[in-house]
């Protein structure tokens, strides 16, 4: 006879440290929902927040994250909306781990490098995790959550970042041992990619890349992009946001398309979008995209599921020699 599980011998959820940027209403939802500790979903959920205005996430006088509300309507139907049907509401109530504005500077250890310091911008410190007031290490995903008009320039911020971290040698992993570790794709991407995110990606690494770039990052990186905005959301008060629905479906295209980087996608994207909590899954667009969104299947063949993301991601962290 097979014995259940209960829930609380179930595993804890797997780390991880998504970075906001950007703050707009999406942001200020994120925060809410991802920030709510009581929640057992968000336990190992690292949230950093980096914005022009970091007043609006963190109290500017003492630094401390500033506690959002978000006020979440729920409807009957997402998929044939209509005022007369009931709805129920519901509330999170979050904040973030760390909170950094674009251009404020801290002098931090340079990783790898015994005694040196450099300063390092809000960007460079919420990606490599220096400096930063928590315990999650290293940036998992780089969600923009902001208008289209502000994706080129904070693209060209993240390429100067990165290579910065880069050069000093801030993406890559060492074991105590002077190993070299393989970390898992850092992806680079947006809550509404139209517009043309994709050459603006290409515009701003090519255009920040330095000469001294050796042309091989120390960890991989890889875009995605949503359809759709997620969230149908707006802040009237400070601290406190409303959503009155979610778009019922989430479509994502993703650079490269490859196993690995769909497995660490749906592992890392579905859960800073709560798919598990509203049951709504990703959708891979592209050429190997399922058949019924013009793509061949493929993808679906390599098998997109949690079994599948969970072992492809245990495999991503390899030790090289």
């Amino acid at each position: 006879k097979m014995s259940t599980m209960s829930s609380s011998s179930s595993p804890p959820p797997r780390r991880q440290t998504t970075v906001l940027v950007g703050g707009s209403n999406g942001t200020a939802s994120l925060v809410s929902i991802l920030g709510d500790r009581s929640k057992a979903e968000n336990a190992g959920h690292t949230i950093r927040v980096v914005s022009r205005h970091p007043s609006r996430f963190a109290d500017a006088a003492t630094g401390r994250p500033i506690r959002w509300r978000c006020d979440e309507q729920k409807p009957f139907s997402d998929v044939v909306p209509s005022s007369l049907l009931p709805t129920n509401w519901t509330t999170h109530v979050g904040e973030a781990d760390s909170v950094f504005g674009y251009d404020e500077t801290d002098e931090v250890s340079v990783p790898g490098e015994r005694g040196r310091r450099a300063e390092y911008n809000g960007l460079e410190r919420a990606i490599s995790g220096v400096g930063a007031h928590d315990d999650g290490g290293p940036a998992d995903v780089l969600l923009l959550s902001c208008p289209v008009s502000a994706h080129l320039p904070i693209l060209r911020r993240i390429a100067r970042a990165l290579y910065r971290l880069e050069s000093d040698g801030a993406l890559a992993l060492r074991t105590a041992n002077g190993r070299r570790v393989r970390r898992p794709p850092l992806l680079i991407g947006s809550m509404y990619a139209a517009g043309g995110f994709d050459w603006m990606c290409r515009i701003a690494f090519t255009s920040e890349k330095p000469p001294t770039f050796p042309g091989v990052w120390s960890r991989d990186l890889a875009l995605f992009g949503l359809k759709a905005f997620p969230y149908l959301c707006k802040s009237t008060k400070p601290g406190i946001v409303t959503m009155y629905g979610r778009y019922p479906v989430l479509t994502c295209a993703i650079c490269p398309s490859t196993p690995r980087v769909r497995a660490r996608a749906t592992e890392v994207l579905q859960r800073a979008l709560q798919c598990d909590s509203t049951g709504k899954y990703l959708h891979f667009l592209g050429l190997s995209g399922p058949e019924h969104y013009g793509g061949d299947g493929s993808a679906e063949e390599l098998g997109t599921d949690a079994a599948a993301a969970a072992a492809m991601a245990a495999v991503a962290v390899m030790t090289e020699a």
